[in-house]
């Protein structure tokens, strides 16, 4: 009898209906655990972009190769260089701490070479400056 206006316009049935995507959305919040019976305000289907990303995957950054520069992180606020300094100067080799002012809780401390640094901080690993901050030392990216 009468064709669809998709028929009579010749073009082709490309679009998904809007039921069809909400059906989806609903059928991938089902399958990520979340109820789609709470999708949204009153019900309403929520945006893509409130929905969460499942396709990547959390890959953990390789650590950095053993030298002579160390990273320090975990530190309370009030760590200062000096505080840094008769702690990591106990172990031969030390040469310096940097601090950077933006980045308050890090720092980088250089030691003559890699087996120095490594001894360091096979030594001060875990240490509390105060009780609630164990430094967690790793070496520094080049």
């Amino acid at each position: 009898m009468g064709a669809s206006s998709r028929e009579r316009s010749g073009r082709g049935l490309t679009r998904e209906p809007r039921e069809g995507k909400k059906n989806n959305i609903m059928m991938l919040m089902a399958a990520m655990g979340a109820n789609p019976a709470y999708a949204g305000a009153y019900g309403a289907t929520p945006s893509l972009s409130q929905l969460p990303y499942i396709g990547a995957k959390a890959v953990p950054e390789a650590p950095a190769p053993p030298n002579n520069i160390l990273f320090v992180q975990n530190l309370p606020h009030e760590t200062t260089p000096m505080m840094l300094q008769m702690l990591f100067c106990q172990y031969p080799g030390f040469k310096e701490v940097r601090m950077i002012d933006a980045k308050p809780g890090i720092a980088f401390v250089e030691y003559g070479d890699e087996m120095q640094s490594t001894v360091a901080m096979q030594g001060l690993q875990g240490f509390k400056i105060t009780p609630q901050y164990p430094m967690v030392i790793t070496y520094a990216k080049k």
